[in-house]
């Protein structure tokens, strides 16, 4: 229970972690793709190391790793509902969901590594 709360947690720092992302390639009054790959592989990276981290320290259960991802990437979706709710639906192809679908790979990827490494 207490890792679910720690990937609850994490997931609703990812928004940060996408902002900084893709700060180095902001430019002013635009939307560049550059922009958008910056805070999709900041996600990927962040959510990847995150589940690593928190599936290494308890490998013993084989599905015992799925909750902590799935309250992980359950929070950024929610985020991400949430982004789409209040700045409109036509914003989606730009950050929405190419960042949950990242966020959700790299946590995945997270698990897998550190199930294979933890044994």
């Amino acid at each position: 229970m207490k890792r679910i709360w720690i990937s609850i947690g994490l997931g609703l720092l990812s928004p940060l972690i996408a902002l900084l992302g893709s700060e180095p390639f902001e430019v002013q009054g635009q939307n560049p793709p550059m922009e958008r790959v910056g805070a999709g592989l900041a996600g990927v990276i962040y959510c990847a190391v995150c589940q690593f981290l928190l599936t290494r320290r308890n490998a013993k259960v084989a599905n015992s790793s799925w909750p902590s991802v799935v309250a992980m990437v359950l929070t950024i979706g929610a985020i991400c509902l949430l982004q789409l709710i209040v700045e409109g639906f036509g914003s989606w192809p730009y950050f929405a969901v190419p960042f949950f679908i990242a966020c959700l790979i790299g946590a995945v990827a997270g698990m897998v590594l550190g199930r294979g490494i933890g044994r």
